[in-house]
């Protein structure tokens, strides 16, 4: 199947050029690493137009209803074409009405971007604080304007002619660069193939026989090492499979059947459940596999890598608990917590999801052991929030006789979300203190009140304080539940927002921008949960005779 998946003639599609795959299979260094063109095309597309690809008829003029790699192909070969062409999306609108932008467009062409006043000043005005002080941090507004000037050099650099590493020198040295106009010597024949490549595109039909001799030129100059074009066509596989997409789709379905088995057949349904939930797992295994294999290293160095590992520990966390008691929720709630961090996952900028990794994480084994078991705690966090979702949904706010606290014993779901805070808190902790060891390694203290590092104690006395309170019964069933969905705000704020809404600190490797509206819109909705549950309570409680209430001398014992 992988062998099928990167070969380019078997995905030749009858709404492409043939030969566009031959040409993005051809591996290019970019970023710090090798990859196929088609992954770069990608990359060139989210830079300029926000996404990877656009419906016929919601695109910008020159790539609506086309794919990546035919809007490299334009860049490279009609690259001055392109120049006066709507292309460059600018998607938010306060930002445009600022620099004198019409807020209803979203793309614009590289001329008139160049030549704006408002993004013009912006640029010149960071520069000014860059020369007074080289550690000024840009606004939001001078971010957005030099993400456009860097839109707007792309397009100008293809429409020069920009050459491209194409060209493998060797093991450990940099591609050689190929253009149609320039290229570096000794690489002649590669810019003929090229230049026939782009003559036949040109032309309309296929260009599939100029690819292939393009692809030949480059092999005879120069090949990658085997590790380089294993990762190469497993990126291909990546693509193509899209192990993230099937991941969704069987979380979902084992979702709603393991709903549907608490209704009726109940026994055949759970098993399809749990059969759809396994190839889910397999499908998120992969997916987080592939991209160490492809990039090699741990999944540690972006937003979207940390979102896919938090739930696939939230799934593992999940079935290991179930195993242990099998009345439990704690597979639905893996399940829920899984499927909730891949659509998220799916939130992040693109730009974001495919950064190389940064100096200071490649070769340092005490921050990648932090991040790992800090987004790790994250997950089994997650898994406590949703139980405490499940309690307040099932026994509350959608039950026919809402759960009253007057038992001496707690409820179940209840002891599995105090059971799984439990563990999220003792790997949080270890985190924490883990990238301490890693910040006194690396930066000569263990402990700076960075951002970062101050919310990370935020959390942790977050939920320590939970625990105490349930311990001694400050918080009753209710409480604690809230408190997991409370608490899980807390480390979506430690998270996300230190880093794409604070956007300040030492850990500048993990920034990234966008989303903030979903991540709203999620904080509101759970707010809105948590007082419709709050309201429920108190109606229950006005009905229900004051001699059924806890007994102030009995603790509700923690033992499902």
């Amino acid at each position: 199947m992988l062998l099928w998946s990167a070969t380019p003639s078997a995905r030749a599609s009858s709404d492409t050029p043939p030969g566009l795959d031959e040409f993005g299979a051809i591996a290019i260094q970019d970023g710090g690493r090798i990859m196929p063109l088609e992954a770069y095309a990608r990359r060139i597309a989210v830079q300029l137009t926000g996404r990877t690809h656009w419906s016929a008829s919601s695109g910008p003029e020159a790539f609506a209803g086309r794919p990546a790699t035919q809007l490299l192909c334009d860049l490279m070969f009609k690259g001055p074409d392109l120049l006066r062409k709507q292309l460059i999306a600018v998607e938010n609108r306060p930002f445009k009405r600022m620099v004198g932008l019409d807020p209803e467009r979203r793309f614009f062409t590289a001329v008139e971007l160049a030549s704006c006043n408002g993004i013009n000043q912006l640029l010149s005005s960071f520069s000014e604080a860059r020369q007074a002080s080289p550690d000024a941090q840009a606004t939001r507004d001078q971010r957005r304007a030099v993400d456009v000037r860097d839109a707007v050099e792309r397009v100008a650099a293809f429409a020069n002619g920009q050459a491209l590493p194409l060209v493998p020198s060797g093991p450990g040295k940099s591609f050689r660069q190929v253009g149609i106009t320039d290229t570096e010597p000794g690489t002649e024949s590669v810019r003929t193939a090229l230049a026939a490549v782009g003559e036949a595109y040109k032309a309309g039909g296929s260009f599939q026989p100029q690819a292939l001799q393009l692809r030949q030129a480059i092999a005879a100059l120069g090949t990658l090492q085997p590790s380089e074009s294993r990762a190469v066509s497993l990126e291909l596989f990546y693509d193509h499979h899209k192990p993230y997409l099937l991941t969704s789709i069987f979380y979902i379905l084992a979702i709603i059947l393991f709903g549907l088995s608490r209704l009726t057949l109940r026994r055949p349904l759970t098993y399809v459940a749990l059969a759809a939930a396994a190839v889910g797992v397999a499908e998120h295994i992969l997916g987080v596999g592939l991209r160490v294999a492809i990039l090699d290293r741990a999944p540690v160095s972006n937003t979207y890598e940390a979102l896919v590992w938090m739930g696939l520990i939230g799934i593992a966390v999940g079935a290991i608990a179930q195993m242990i008691n099998r009345k439990g929720w704690y597979l639905f709630a893996g399940l829920c917590a899984a499927l909730l961090s891949v659509l998220f996952a799916n939130m992040v900028p693109l730009g974001d999801r495919t950064n190389s990794l940064p100096a200071v994480l490649r070769s340092n084994f005490w921050l990648t052991i932090h991040v790992l078991t800090i987004v790790a705690s994250y997950g089994v966090l997650a898994v406590a929030s949703v139980l405490g979702h499940v309690y307040l949904g099932r026994e509350l706010l959608f039950a026919k006789k809402p759960a009253l606290e007057h038992a001496k014993r707690s409820a179940p779901l209840i002891v599995q979300t105090y059971r799984t805070i439990q563990v999220g808190l003792v790997m949080l902790t270890a985190g924490t203190i883990l990238g301490g060891v890693w910040a006194a390694e690396s930066w000569g203290r263990f402990w700076g009140w960075d951002p970062k590092e101050t919310w990370a104690l935020i959390s942790i006395l977050t939920y320590f304080a939970v625990l105490h309170a349930r311990y001694i019964r400050w918080i009753m069933d209710f409480g604690l539940a809230a408190a997991a969905v409370l608490g899980f705000v807390v480390i979506v704020w430690t998270f996300y927002g230190v880093n794409y809404v604070m956007a300040t600190g030492l850990h500048s490797y993990g920034f990234g921008s966008g989303g903030e509206v979903w991540v709203g819109l999620w904080a509101v909705v759970e707010i809105a949960f948590l007082i419709a549950c709050r309201i429920r309570v108190v109606s229950m409680r006005r009905r229900t005779p004051d001699t059924q209430a806890t007994p102030t001398s009995v603790r509700p014992s923690l033992q499902a």
